[in-house]
């Protein structure tokens, strides 16, 4: 009788600890998902914190500012930066004079017809006088408000210019923003300055003939449609 009630606690025990056995794998199963929830859970916190500052270093990086207190000196002078080391091939589409130099102490050479095929060999935009931009509202990344001035120096092409505000020069910075005075430029919600005043700028254009012969004429005398 002894060795029966033995028997059966044996196997009741048996029973309690396969049962405490399941209850443990069913514990450690549901820690496993909650923690996996909360692994993608911090995974996703993770990714949007990294979105985040990535964006805000995009819009942080979008204008470099470099220290300059006063505009820089006229007259201002950069190449277009559209011209490779290689010569491109363009198309004259008005007759005009060359010069030996696009300085001021230039000299005419000869001239060019309309229709030559010429090689662009360099350029230099030359800025006698910056336009005078008024800001009208803010500039996401650019640390102006309205009534300030914004000084435009080379206008670069594609909605980037170089130009000077509160002691910061920006160089090939974007200038989509700005409203020409013909309405031109900005269009939309987006616009936050316009351009009150014009100023004085040349680009010049140094070309090579079929002749061989080699001297500056200014770019509006150039078919430069297809950039160079």
């Amino acid at each position: 009788m002894c060795r029966r009630v033995e028997t059966r606690l044996d196997i009741q025990k048996e029973r309690v600890n396969a049962a405490l056995k399941r209850g443990s794998t069913t514990v450690a199963r549901k820690t496993q998902q909650v923690w996996s929830r909360s692994r993608r859970g911090l995974t996703t916190v993770l990714v949007t914190l990294m979105l985040a500052w990535t964006t805000v270093g995009l819009a942080q990086s979008k204008y470099e500012c470099i220290a300059a207190v006063n505009p820089p000196k006229l007259p201002v002078t950069r190449p277009s930066g559209r011209f490779g080391s290689a010569p491109a091939t363009v198309q004259v589409q008005l007759s005009a004079k060359i010069a030996d130099t696009w300085k001021p102490s230039l000299k005419e050479i000869g001239s060019v017809l309309a229709g030559t095929t010429v090689e662009v060999l360099e350029d230099m935009i030359v800025v006698d006088a910056p336009d005078i931009v008024r800001v009208t509202g803010p500039v996401a990344g650019l640390d102006v408000k309205e009534g300030d001035t914004i000084l435009r120096y080379a206008r670069l092409g594609e909605g980037s210019s170089d130009f000077w505000t509160g002691s910061c020069w920006y160089k090939d910075a974007n200038t989509d923003f700005i409203v020409e005075p013909d309405g031109g430029g900005c269009g939309g919600s987006d616009c936050s300055a316009k351009v009150t005043k014009m100023g004085k700028q040349k680009w010049w254009v140094q070309i090579r003939l079929p002749s061989g012969q080699v001297g500056w004429t200014l770019s509006i005398a150039l078919d430069l449609s297809g950039g160079g």
